[in-house]
């Protein structure tokens, strides 16, 4: 009985917790390209397990774009510079992202270039961006 309450144990140990084997991977992005967009931000989500940058990029039209930029994790984005309080609706922004595969209004955040020129996060070295 103890042999089977201990094999339980340890497979039961082996699975991983739902929250992990849910979580989504960052394959829909292109990480082979970089975008710049030069925009004025709607929304800064500062949330767990990934942040969000809600951004309206002016398109010539009247009507500016949305774009929906998924950043990483609070403690990964802290490390590159970023902050809660980085970013605020209206500030000018230049956001350096992977864009979606699918061609839609979004990406995933580099680096990000506010208006006073201080950049946070990284530029794609892949690409031999400065």
């Amino acid at each position: 009985m103890k042999k089977v309450f201990t094999l339980a144990a340890l497979a039961f140990a082996a699975v991983p917790p739902a929250s992990v084997s849910a979580h989504h991977s960052y394959a829909m992005f292109d990480h082979n390209k970089e975008v710049e967009l030069k925009g004025t931000v709607k929304e800064w989500q500062w949330t767990s397990p990934h942040t969000w940058l809600y951004l309206l990029v002016a398109n010539g039209k009247g009507e500016p774009l949305k774009y929906s930029v998924e950043g990483g994790n609070p403690g990964l984005l802290r490390r590159q510079g970023f902050s809660k309080g980085s970013m605020a609706p209206g500030d000018k922004v230049t956001v350096y992202m992977a864009p979606l595969k699918s061609g839609q209004n979004g990406g995933a955040i580099n680096a990000v270039m506010l208006a006073n020129g201080k950049l946070l996060g990284e530029r794609n070295k892949i690409l031999g961006a400065p």
